[in-house]
């Protein structure tokens, strides 16, 4: 599984061509080129995707993978933000990522 190494912030954060990403919280994500789709669990943490997901039991199919991000020291940990308040609202969180190509142009400069 290939990680994302870069700090989740729209500062210094630079996007190649092609490249794929997701805006969680506020803040650009750089994931790997097979990503499509990215969510968040009922815990809070974000994983990705290649395939649209769906709930098994009381959790996502375990075809899942983390979304990496960098800590100020360096070290890699997966993002987890605040769940959403209702009981099932994390099943509403599914989105898909967004490539450099198609960007609007507000964000891409």
């Amino acid at each position: 599984m290939k990680s994302c190494v870069r700090k989740p912030t729209n500062m210094g954060v630079k996007l190649s061509t092609g490249e794929k990403y997701a805006v969680i919280d506020g803040r650009q994500v750089a994931l790997p080129v097979d990503a499509r789709f990215y969510f968040q669990d009922k815990r809070g943490c974000w994983y990705w995707s290649s395939r649209k997901p769906r709930v098994k039991g009381d959790d996502w199919t375990p075809n899942k993978a983390p979304v990496q991000i960098q800590s100020a020291k360096g070290h890699h940990r997966c993002l987890i933000t605040p769940a959403r308040a209702a009981a099932d609202a994390w099943r509403d969180t599914v989105m898909r990522v967004i490539s450099r190509d198609n960007m609007p142009l507000a964000l891409s400069r």
